[in-house]
């Protein structure tokens, strides 16, 4: 889904900079402001699922070793 909104946010800020280009003349189109806006909200409402996706994906166990927790590295030969 977040893909999803993705994808939509970054068609509405093309179809907003496109339509900006050409009311270059004018200064402004309210249109083009709507789509800014739509480009907005959605890329906002994307980085909430992910967030959302994020804190919902079950996170694997904390792996302990044999010495209490410490990294073992190479056995010492001596």
């Amino acid at each position: 889904m977040r893909i999803f909104f993705g994808v939509l946010s970054a068609l509405a800020f093309w179809f907003a900079s496109r339509r900006f280009a050409r009311s270059e003349e004018v200064g402004y189109d309210i249109g083009a402001l709507f789509l800014l806006l739509i480009g907005i909200q959605l890329l906002i409402t994307a980085a909430l699922f992910h967030e959302q996706h994020l804190n919902r994906t079950p996170k694997p166990p904390a792996s302990t070793g044999k010495d209490g927790g410490e990294e073992s590295g190479p056995p010492d030969n001596r």
